[in-house]
This record gives C-alpha cells, sequence and structure tokens, in this order.
C-alpha cells in the first residue's frame, strides 16, 4: 500500500535550487541540442583517507566501455554495510558536488555505506557524458550496483539508488532494468515526460516570477517550439501554431516556420537561423526562464557539425522518455519525495503517477512524501528531510 506524508520543509540557500533552475531547460540527456556542458574536476584524496568514524576509498569500475571513478564512503565497523548510489542530476558534477557530498557524510554516519562517482568525461572518469542517453546513464546506474555488490563489505541484497531531479528518471529506469537493485530514493524526480516537465518548467516559473498571461504564453510557446525542434515527429504542433497565428507576425513565427517547414535548409543551416532567431529574444523579459544566455546558446553553439545528426537522435530518445515504461516495472520499495511548490517538476501530478504506475506494477511498498513550502531542492539539508531519509533508510535496510 502506499503511503503519503505530508512535512514542512522550508527553503533555505541552496546552490542545487540555483543550479536546477539554470539547467532545467536540458533535456533528461546530456546531448540535447539546449545542453549546457557543466563539467568539474573531482579533488584528489589519499587512499584509505579517515574522517572520524569513517573511511574515503577511491575507486573505479567499469561502465561499458568506460571506467568510471568515484569515492566509497563506509561506516564504521566491519560490516558488511548497506549501501547506496548517489545518481546526479542534470549538473553531472559527481563527487565534487557538495550536496552529494552532504548526503554521503551524512548517510555514512547513520550506517549506510554510499558510492559517488564522476560522469564520463568528468574528473578520472572516461568518455563523454555529453553524448549521453538517460538510458546510458541508467546503466551506469546499474554497472554501479552490480560493483558495490561484489564488494566484501557491502551487503549484496541492500544496495539501492538515491536520485535528484534528473537523477530521479535515472533512478527508476535502474530498478526497472535490474533487479539487484534493491531500492530507490527519488527526490524531485518526474512522473511526466522529459519534454512535458520542460514546458511545466518554463511557464510554472515565469507564473512565479508574476508575469503577465501574454508573456507567460510568449515563454510557453517557445518551450514548445525548442522542444518540437529537437523531434523528428513534433508533438506540440497542433497547440502551438493556434498561438502563432493570435500573436501574429514575430519570431515565434520565424522560429514556428523553421521548426515546422524548415524547407531544404541543411542541419547546421538549420542550426545557424534558431541560434540567430534565439538571439533576438534572449534580452526580451518573458524569456528569462528559457535560460537562452546561460545555457541553450552556449550549447547550440557548441555542437560540433559532425555530431548534430547524433545529437539530436540522442535529444529525441530523451524528450520522449516516458516515466510509465519504467514505474510500471520496479517492485522494489520506493522513497519518492517532492517540495510542493517546486516550479521545475510538476510534484502534485508526479506523485500521483508514481503511486499509480507503481500500483500497476503490484509494487506494494511505496512511500510518498510531499513537503509544505518547499521547492525543487525540498531544502536538502533540513531535519524534516533527514529525518523521512534515515527514517526510511533504517527500515528498510535492517539485518
Amino acid at each position: 500500500m502506499a503511503t503519503l506524508m505530508r512535512g514542512g520543509c522550508g527553503e533555505g540557500n541552496m546552490m542545487v535550487e540555483v543550479r536546477m533552475r539554470r539547467l532545467m531547460l536540458l533535456v533528461g540527456a546530456a546531448v540535447s541540442i539546449v545542453l549546457a556542458v557543466t563539467a568539474a574536476m573531482a579533488s584528489s584524496r589519499p587512499v584509505g583517507f579517515q574522517t572520524g568514524l569513517q573511511t574515503e576509498i577511491p575507486v573505479s569500475f567499469p561502465s561499458g566501455s568506460n571506467t568510471l571513478s568515484g569515492i566509497l564512503w563506509l561506516p564504521a565497523g566491519d560490516g558488511p554495510h548497506a549501501a547506496v548510489v548517489i545518481l546526479s542530476g542534470s549538473d553531472r558534477e559527481g563527487t565534487s558536488n557538495t550536496t552529494y557530498e552532504y548526503h554521503a557524510r551524512t548517510l555514512v554516519g547513520s550506517g549506510v555505506a554510499v558510492l559517488v562517482y564522476d560522469p564520463p568525461g568528468v574528473g578520472r572518469s572516461t568518455g563523454d557524458h555529453r553524448l549521453e542517453t538517460l538510458d546510458d546513464r541508467a546503466l551506469e546506474a546499474v554497472a554501479a550496483v552490480d560493483y558495490l555488490r561484489s564488494r566484501p563489505e557491502i551487503r549484496p541484497d541492500a544496495v539501492g539508488v538515491w536520485g535528484v531531479s534528473q537523477g530521479g528518471w535515472v533512478t527508476q529506469m535502474a530498478a526497472a532494468m535490474s533487479k539487484n537493485v534493491a531500492f530507490v530514493v527519488s527526490v524531485s524526480g518526474s512522473g511526466v515526460s522529459v519534454a512535458e516537465q520542460q514546458v511545466y518548467s518554463v511557464e510554472a516559473q515565469s507564473r512565479a516570477a508574476r508575469f503577465s498571461k501574454l508573456n507567460i504564453a510568449k515563454a510557453g510557446l517557445f518551450a514548445r517550439l525548442l522542444v518540437d525542434w529537437q523531434l523528428t515527429r513534433p508533438v506540440y504542433r497542433q497547440q502551438t501554431m493556434p498561438q502563432v497565428r493570435r500573436l501574429g507576425p514575430g519570431p515565434w513565427k520565424a522560429f514556428a516556420d523553421l521548426v515546422y517547414r524548415p524547407g531544404s535548409l541543411t542541419p547546421a543551416q538549420n542550426l545557424k537561423r534558431g541560434i540567430a532567431i534565439l538571439n533576438s529574444i534572449s534580452h526580451r523579459g518573458w524569456a528569462r526562464y528559457l535560460y537562452l544566455n546561460t545555457a541553450v546558446l552556449p550549447a547550440l553553439k557548441a555542437i560540433p557539425p559532425s555530431q548534430l545528426a547524433a545529437a539530436k537522435a540522442a535529444a529525441e530518445k530523451s524528450l520522449l522518455t516516458q516515466p510509465k515504461k519504467y514505474l510500471t516495472a520496479v517492485r522494489c520499495p520506493v522513497l519518492a519525495i517532492w517540495g510542493e511548490d517546486d516550479t521545475v517538476v510538476p510534484a502534485r501530478k508526479s506523485a500521483a503517477l508514481y503511486r499509480k504506475y507503481l500500483a500497476a506494477a503490484g509494487n506494494d511498498d511505496v512511500t510518498i512524501v510531499l513537503f509544505a513550502h518547499a521547492g525543487h531542492s525540498i531544502n536538502n539539508f533540513s531535519p524534516a528531510y533527514w529525518n523521512t531519509l534515515t527514517g526510511w533508510l533504517h527500515q528498510h535496510l535492517a539485518t
């Protein structure tokens, strides 16, 4: 039976919240045409570095053709220990992210081992995360779980995944792919498709900023056009074209023509024209939450012509990712957490869909938590959040 919990959790000055809002337009994969590449080098640590009652061990494990590096935090005592794999959001920072490190240190202090790893091309990890799909990320998560299960310090029956934002998609996909995932903790994960989540985010943030109805409509229109620009078969055409006609001549019409009637333009020409149109609106107030200058345009300009086809194919696959496909196959225990005031993910709708899809899977060990007065980050340093997380883990990981 699904458990519904509500709690109070104030919003703090969280770097994660800022980063999530800046990157919300990115598709689930790190190869979208609208990707902003954010890679940070992991700091080096000596082998077996002791910090209080825990041990930090630099580790590496294979994932496909890549070798991924990370840090394994082990609690005091001989073990074997239950363990959690931390899955990043779209920031793709891994071991350099202070929030993930805080989670690791706090969880290991409560007796749970934690693995945080760097994505391909970050730190000492090989490969390139910019060309990854959500499927690639899920396979990485499964590889991380299998690696932990092979270690003598770890209980092979008690290795699960924790993911935030984009990582929430990855948790459900990994659990659907592998029975070795013992549990799922999803924080601010989406119950709707990547495409729908992106459009929601633009409109919700514009609404929260108290834009006029007209400006919210313009922002939402461009969000839908940006999605359709990356798809072979656009999904928003019937919705966007009446809006374009009502607004009349303007950048929306030029972009709609480019998206729906590109003519004989080559992919490179199409991209160049799209950049020019987006440049023309990038400083307009109503376009603030499209994050054109900070995320979209830099990513567009960084795409090599030789990778345009591959980038679009991967972006399309990620944009059309539907949580229903995976959640209906997840049968391990699930803790899913949202902030009710989330302007990046539709929290209430996502919670209802999680409950529906997991019930369809026959999963009767599901806990749904909605924190009042909290946004996308849910203030991960608050006692309410930590009491919920550690209490649930202790309940499910008791030997």
